[in-house]
């Protein structure tokens, strides 16, 4: 782990604390079904910065999955618009 996945960590266990929610950290960081449920706790009871802070966790230990995008273009059919009866006949010249 990097030092800023650690102090995420550190942060999380200083404001789970105040929550009232002890976080085991060597735990944390060796039982990954620990983590998840650690941050989903969390997540539930915090404010948004809590949130924010689960979330860069979340990222920073590969839990997220990505979202894979198709690069498939499908072209759609094109529409020709109709032609008003009126400018499909011949009006003539005008005076």
């Amino acid at each position: 782990m990097d030092n800023e996945t650690l102090r995420l960590i550190a942060r999380l266990k200083i404001n789970a604390a105040r929550a009232g929610m002890p976080v085991d950290v060597v735990r944390f960081g060796s039982d990954r079904l620990y983590a998840k449920g650690v941050l989903q706790q969390f997540s539930d009871a915090a404010e948004e910065d809590g949130v924010l802070l689960v979330l860069q966790l979340m990222d920073k230990l590969g839990m997220t999955a990505s979202i894979k995008h198709e690069t498939n273009v499908v072209p759609l059919p094109v529409l020709r618009p109709e032609r008003p009866v009126a400018e499909s006949r011949y009006v003539g010249r005008l005076r």
